[in-house]
């Protein structure tokens, strides 16, 4: 029965954990391009999950001490969050050809950073999440995907390519984080609304919409697709 809560509870693990799959299953087509070390922040972001599910749930599995803090794991997500911005503002950056775009690139990731930095001085990172350096963090990286589309059509290359791995993620990327930092940030700021409007299932459903682009981008990306 635990288990069967848990998974009714946390089904969004398990598309996690088959996108990875996948993601090996097929990392031939993809093994030398920007994305070559993206199955491992696919792990990093099922064993994230799973670490923060834990916390949450036990209290003798805790980063602090004290007991009223034993259920806090929101350290861990703000750490994720930097590494995942850093991580695709890097891939974008490497398959852009406009170097004014890649600059553009450079200033969002000093913002991004910037943006945590100063969101740690007015609120815990240890105790909450940083909810506003993501929204910046989140639109930054749309940012970088309106610009690798503005690159591609200024190469006169077609848009649309459902062979090349770099489009599915491109458009999972836009599909979660042009909506996810809004309702993340309604969860923090108004949980009446939150809970009014099941906001929590909604953001579950982006997470599986999201990851099920991705595993469609694995299984249908060509190699010579890629660029």
């Amino acid at each position: 029965m635990k288990i069967w809560t848990f998974v009714q509870e946390n089904y969004y693990m398990l598309v996690y954990a088959l996108t990875l799959f996948v993601s090996l299953a097929t990392y031939r087509k993809y093994y030398d391009t920007a994305l070559k070390y993206f199955p491992m922040i696919i792990t990093y972001t099922l064993l994230n999950e799973i670490l923060g599910y834990l916390v949450r749930t036990y209290d003798e599995i805790s980063f602090f001490n004290e007991m009223k803090f034993s259920n806090y794991n929101d350290i861990i997500y703000n750490i994720y969050a930097i590494i995942f911005f850093c991580f695709f503002y890097h891939v974008y950056r490497q398959l852009i050809a406009n170097v004014k775009y890649k600059k553009w690139i450079t200033y969002g990731t000093f913002l991004m950073l910037t943006g945590y930095v100063i969101s740690a001085q007015f609120q815990n990172p240890l105790d909450t999440n940083l909810y506003y350096a993501l929204g910046i963090g989140s639109y930054i990286l749309v940012f970088c995907v309106a610009l690798y589309f503005k690159d591609k059509k200024e190469k006169n290359l077609n848009l649309i390519q459902p062979y090349n791995l770099m489009f599915w993620v491109s458009i999972s990327i836009v599909t979660f984080y042009s909506i996810f930092p809004i309702i993340y940030i309604i969860g923090y700021t108004d949980y009446q609304i939150w809970e009014a409007y099941g906001l929590r299932s909604i953001l579950r459903a982006l997470i599986v919409i999201m990851y099920s682009l991705l595993i469609v981008g694995f299984l249908k990306g060509r190699r010579l697709a890629f660029r």
